[in-house]
């Protein structure tokens, strides 16, 4: 039965799928800090304005350079001999938008660069990527925010009259990707894409802005995925739904996520309860056998010779020393895990003390959280934010000031601190007392057990009657065993809670939400995807389809059904792009934010087999440029002939010399 209303706010419907309460939903939204609801997306627009490189070269033409590339609006093609510097300029754009260079940037190239400038509108915002680097590292990284695109130009610093700011300033390679990672994402208003992985201690591993920009550098096209350049834990279907911005598509896929991940825990944690029954049953029957044994055995030396009234007398003594034993052990053990306890509890609270004494801010914030990360970006509090905190009273999230507490208060809250850690050393204090009572008993018992077994031993004068003694002393103490030990047990560990269901509710109905709202889109974005790919050459292509998994099934004229990963390197490549131009194209006709309009190609040309597919493809390529003017689209290509003869309206960068570099 379908329980959903629609007319309810989500963690109504939540709870009334899962049959739980509201107040669960919101706990367990709270707990792994899911937002409730999905705020509409912004724009993403990313376009490149220029790209400046300046340095020494190491091989022929050998000398320094200081090179500014300016790309248009619409189609760039950068035209060069091979190893002439082509791909680099992507890479080169890569690195300064994605924070982080990828792998197939040559390290001889990066040596010989000693200033990277790139200059790029994002989301509306005009922004300068400004490195210094040496020896291929980055020494010094700075962002800038400018007015305007041409307020950027020749500047590496800020300039307050030009109204030209410094938003990001790092000394290194790895806070300067994370800067720049965490300004992408909170511009183009996107979040971080989850999977469940088993290498991340917490289950779920973190996708940022580097898993984004997969779908800007289009990758070759032997690659299998047909959105982004990682093929593994369903990323492109979460890029594409980001795209295509579904309702709650974050959402759900942060849900599912933490539900894969507990899933993955729970299947471990049923692993670990079924081996350790099978021990405990092992053990259990195996001290059933020998207890079984050892009565078979006192009946046998019984019907043989009685033992004398004072052994007899010892060995019931005997077994009752060693039963008291066991429970004086059992209470020992239970007393020092108390102790354990009550022995941490006071030390947290003198910590607590210590703090509110030595810290006004520790005051003000005694009642209050203490984040390790940001609960809007998720970006770490880093330990000079914290310092900052005590030392300047500035909280170590926000920075805004913290109002500190008068002394009166301060009084009152060292009060009760002081009332909190008395009371854990009351209960710490008696532990102690507990714990030594119960080792003192212990004690004297096992002495007790020593001296009455070693007097058994000596009042047994015939070898059967101290068999039989041993033999008492053996069941007593396996019957003991047995009062501790679990019996087998062989019912099925559930891993299915009141957090499981809230989890698996809230994606059923999320899901839901998305399929309704994505049925037309997705009716829109096959069309825009047949269309674009025939224009782009693909003239047998008859229909596609593609799901929520950016999984896409082909269709070719008379033929059957083929997957993307059945098509030639040159029609993936055409259907990566159809893809891209189709998501333009139904986000402008439904008015949604989708792909950032940014499109780097390296050598497309290289994917064909004759150059008729690959002038189909320029002057298309060309054309939606043109046509779509959220659209930028950047390419190399080494055959200068066919680019000048086929594209009329584009920017075309070529060396200043024939056969030189390109920058």
């Amino acid at each position: 039965m379908d329980n959903d209303d629609d007319s309810r706010d989500l963690p109504d419907r939540i709870a009334l799928k899962a049959e739980v309460s509201r107040q669960q939903v919101l706990e367990v939204f709270q707990e792994y800090g899911l937002p409730l609801a999905s705020s509409a997306a912004l724009p993403r627009p990313i376009s490149v304005s220029r790209l400046r490189v300046a340095g020494d070269r190491t091989v022929e033409p050998r000398g320094a350079f200081d090179t500014t590339l300016s790309f248009g609006s619409g189609l760039t093609a950068l035209v060069a001999h091979n190893f002439k510097g082509k791909t680099s300029v992507l890479e080169l754009i890569t690195w300064c938008l994605r924070g982080r260079h990828r792998d197939d940037l040559q390290g001889v190239v990066k040596s010989w660069i000693s200033q990277l400038d790139c200059d790029a509108v994002v989301a509306g915002r005009a922004l300068g990527f400004r490195l210094t680097m040496d020896h291929g590292g980055i020494t010094d990284g700075r962002i800038l925010s400018a007015p305007t695109i041409d307020a950027l130009l020749d500047l590496r610093e800020a300039d307050h009259d030009l109204g030209v700011t410094e938003v990001v300033a790092v000394q290194d390679a790895a806070a300067y990707g994370d800067a720049v990672a965490g300004l992408m994402l909170d511009l183009l208003n996107l979040g971080r894409l989850e999977n469940a992985s088993t290498q991340a201690a917490s289950g779920r591993a973190a996708h940022g802005w580097p898993a984004y920009f997969g779908a800007l550098y289009l990758p070759v096209g032997g690659d299998r995925a047909l959105l982004g350049d990682i093929v593994m834990g369903g990323l492109a279907g979460r890029l594409l739904q980001v795209f295509v911005d579904l309702p709650s598509a974050a959402l759900l896929t942060r849900v599912k996520a933490i539900r894969d991940s507990r899933a993955a825990s729970a299947k471990a944690e049923s692993a670990d309860v079924a081996r350790l029954r099978a021990r405990q049953a092992q053990q259990y029957e195996e001290t059933l056998r020998q207890l079984a044994d050892a009565h078979e055995r006192l009946r046998e030396i019984t019907a043989e010779a009685e033992p004398t009234e004072s052994a007899s007398s010892l060995a019931a003594t005997v077994a009752r020393l060693g039963s008291e034993l066991l429970e004086a052990e059992t209470r020992l053990r239970a007393a020092r895990q108390t102790h354990e306890l009550l022995k941490a509890q006071r030390q947290s609270d003198e910590k607590t003390l210590n703090n509110l004494r030595e810290s006004a801010v520790a005051r003000a914030l005694f009642h209050a959280l203490d984040p390790i990360a940001c609960p809007r970006c998720e970006a770490p509090v880093t330990s000079a934010r914290r310092a900052a905190e005590s030392a300047a009273h500035s909280c170590a999230v926000c920075a805004s000031s913290i109002a500190l507490v008068n002394d009166e208060d301060g009084d009152r809250i060292e009060q009760e601190a002081q009332d909190r850690l008395k009371a854990s050393q009351q209960a710490e204090q008696a532990a102690i007392a507990e714990l030594t009572a119960a080792s003192g008993n212990a004690q004297v018992l096992r002495q007790r057990l020593a001296l009455v077994e070693d007097g058994l031993r000596l009042a047994e004068q015939a070898s059967q009657v101290g068999e039989r003694a041993d033999l008492m002393a053996f069941i007593a103490r396996m019957e003991g065993m047995l009062t501790v030990l679990t019996p087998p047990d062989n019912t099925t560990v559930g891993i299915v809670d009141d957090v499981q269901r809230v989890l698996d509710a809230a994606i059923k109905l999320l899901e839901t939400d998305g399929n309704r709202a994505s049925a037309s889109l997705f009716d829109a974005l096959n069309s825009e995807i047949v269309e674009a790919a025939r224009r782009f050459g693909m003239t047998d292509l008859d229909r596609v389809k593609i799901d929520r998994a950016a999984r896409l099934q082909v269709y070719k004229v008379g033929g059957p059904r083929e997957w993307f990963s059945n098509q030639s390197n040159g029609e993936r490549l055409r259907l990566r792009i159809a893809v891209v131009v189709a998501l333009l194209r139904v986000g402008t006709r439904f008015g949604l934010a989708t792909h950032p309009g940014l499109l780097l190609i390296d050598s497309p040309k290289a994917e064909e087999v004759q150059d008729v597919d690959a002038i189909a493809l320029f002057a298309e390529l060309e054309q939606a440029a043109a046509d779509l003017p959220g659209l930028q689209v950047i390419l190399t290509t080494a055959d200068e002939p066919l680019t000048r003869r086929i594209l009329s309206r584009s920017n075309i960068i070529a060396p200043a010399a024939p056969g030189g570099p390109l920058w």
